[in-house]
């Protein structure tokens, strides 16, 4: 235990960590993005996680082990997930992914994406994983902007 002023923690450590392009998010016990200034009562619950300040550029993301179809993969998985209000049938989902890529590669890389906390299982659903709701600006993959005027 941090002791009663762990947030004063969290926070230096989050200043800490700006240099070097990283950040701390707060996420509630339902994977809503959370702020500092929460109830207490509410950040007891929260997880604090240490994700990257900025989305990782293409070339970031081939040299750190993905591969460039699993990167789609995901990008599809996640955008039919959205568009489905975050669950989808395993089956529906396998189907529109192995429209678009090869069936053998499909069902390996799926197993991964839920090993990585991308995706989970519920029953026979695939739903938005943990690591997605921390890691990914689903208004920036469906294209949203946020904070423009016009």
């Amino acid at each position: 235990m941090l002791g009663e002023d762990y947030l004063e923690v969290v926070k230096a450590l989050k200043n800490a960590l700006e240099p070097f392009g990283l950040t701390v998010k707060v996420v509630g016990e339902n994977g809503e993005a959370l702020s500092f200034d929460e109830d207490k009562a509410v950040l007891r619950k929260a997880l604090f996680v240490v994700v990257l300040k900025e989305p990782p550029t293409l070339q970031e993301l081939k040299t750190s082990g993905w591969r460039i179809d699993d990167i789609a993969m995901l990008s599809v998985s996640l955008l039919y997930l959205l568009s489905r209000g975050g669950k989808a049938s395993r089956k529906e989902l396998l189907d529109i992914l192995y429209s678009k890529f090869g069936k053998w590669r499909v069902n390996y890389v799926v197993e991964r994406l839920i090993k990585l906390g991308y995706l989970e299982e519920e029953d026979e659903n695939i739903v938005i994983g943990w690591r997605s709701k921390i890691e990914i600006d689903f208004n920036k993959i469906l294209g949203i902007q946020t904070g423009s005027s016009l």
